[in-house]
């Protein structure tokens, strides 16, 4: 072994961390522990200066200095206040001052002692020092269960709120936005029910302040038009508007989080949104001022978009009608336009529509009475086209954005319901059932093939 490591081995064993789990004394304390150390020598050699180990006591008095230092700081300092008692009772043999016989046994059993009452505060100050850090974890545990609850309650409080607000859900905005549109004066309005349509959207999209314009073609492209309606007190939109230039240039909706927005921000709105109609043509935009920050979500601008173009859809829808009219000539205007509606909202958004047909071949009093029956009972935003087809009742449901499970759930409900009230079912009645998904490329040849070619 080397000098340099047996110097490193020693200064391993006897430096303060081979005494003590940790460092924990100060400058000041330092300075505390010389204090009581000394003082206790230089009282005693104050007190007895024939005897000032106070060997002739018949207690170590000054041994508690040491001890209350290792108890109160750990083994390594209380060593050091024995050191000084150690070296006090050498001067005192020196000079003579030892009345007795010495004897090195007080010595050894006093630094005994205070290797046990350091080692004893060690080990508690250890133990204390980990309670502490657990009371501390717990602490900041607690706090931050106490945030998230505080969110989690205000969370609640806003969707209660909203949900209070919200006149009902997606179907039901569809239901009101085809009476709006079908009661709006088409020769006098450039955008027919306009006004009405911003009402509606500030209840189901929650925007407070918005305008909506008209576009005119121009220069191959489009260019901003007139003001048709406006919601609130809104900030103009203008034709240099980033915004409005990422909608005419892509076709589709932008907000102030796109990520294609510059960083300047040269826009006034928060969100512009077009209204295409049926043949991909831009009839006018939407420019939303203000709106609530929770209501700015994916969730809120895919219903804006699905209202926007069913609004945009009825004004025009005319030529789809008429090439529907083709191939179902008894088809009504009404249940044409939604038709050719969900038709084009399904490649678009890529929710999917149905159309449920039923042929009623059972005896001729269940032909009359069954679909009578399904008509009083129909669905909100469903619409019902009843034709005879040889004598034949078919009756074709249009089910507006319904899934597979929303389909199935209709049939099993209506096969229970014909159990309830006709004592039977599909088949022991005779109730031919075709399902027909609008989101194919087939969708009216197919309709037109379960309709019987009516």
């Amino acid at each position: 072994m080397t000098a340099q490591n047996l110097m490193t081995r020693l200064k391993s064993v006897f430096s303060a961390w081979a005494f003590a789990p940790e460092e924990t004394a100060t400058p000041a304390q330092w300075v505390e522990i010389g204090l009581i150390s000394l003082g206790s020598v230089a009282l005693s050699w104050l007190a007895m200066p024939d005897d000032p180990t106070l060997a002739r006591a018949h207690f170590p008095w000054q041994w508690l200095a040491p001890v209350l230092i290792a108890l109160r700081y750990g083994v390594m300092p209380g060593l050091l206040g024995s050191v000084v008692l150690i070296a006090n009772t050498w001067v005192a043999l020196q000079w003579g001052r030892i009345p007795d016989e010495f004897s090195p046994t007080p010595l050894f059993g006093g630094g005994l002692l205070v290797l046990l009452c350091g080692e004893f505060s060690d080990v508690w100050r250890d133990k204390n020092k980990r309670m502490e850090e657990t009371y501390l974890y717990v602490t900041e545990r607690l706090s931050r269960l106490t945030k998230r609850h505080l969110l989690l309650n205000l969370s609640h409080d806003r969707l209660e709120q909203e949900m209070l607000a919200r006149p009902g859900s997606l179907r039901d905005a569809l239901a009101r936005l085809r009476t709006i549109s079908m009661a709006a004066d088409r020769q006098t309005e450039s955008l027919p029910g306009a006004t009405e349509l911003l009402q509606l959207l500030s209840q189901y999209v929650n925007i407070e302040s918005a305008t909506l314009y008209t576009l005119e073609s121009w220069g191959g492209g489009y260019r901003l038009g007139q003001l048709a309606a406006q919601l609130g007190e809104p900030e103009a939109l203008t034709p240099d508007d980033e915004l409005l230039r990422l909608v005419l240039e892509k076709g589709s909706l932008a907000h102030i989080a796109s990520q294609e927005l510059s960083l300047q921000r040269q826009t006034s709105q928060l969100v512009v949104a077009p209204l295409i109609a049926g043949d991909d043509e831009l009839i006018g935009v939407l420019a939303v001022n203000r709106m609530p920050f929770f209501a700015l979500n994916i969730e809120n601008l895919q219903m804006l978009l699905v209202m926007l173009g069913y609004y945009a859809d009825n004004l025009g829808s005319a030529r789809e009608v008429i090439a529907v009219q083709m191939q179902l000539p008894s088809v009504p205007v009404l249940f044409a336009q939604e038709l050719v509606r969900m038709i084009r909202l399904g490649r678009k958004v890529g929710i999917t529509s149905r159309v449920v047909v039923m042929r009623f071949e059972g005896d001729r009093t269940h032909q009359k009475e069954i679909p009578a029956e399904f008509l009083r009972i129909k669905r909100g935003l469903d619409l019902y086209w009843l034709t005879y087809v040889q004598d034949t009742p078919v009756l074709a449901i249009l089910m507006p954005f319904a899934s597979t499970s929303a389909n199935e759930g209709f049939l099993l409900r209506m096969d229970a319901w014909l159990a309830s009230r006709f004592q039977g079912n599909f088949e022991s009645l005779k109730i031919a059932v075709h399902e027909v998904e609008l989101g194919a490329d087939d969708a009216l040849p197919a309709l037109a093939q379960a309709m019987g070619g009516s």
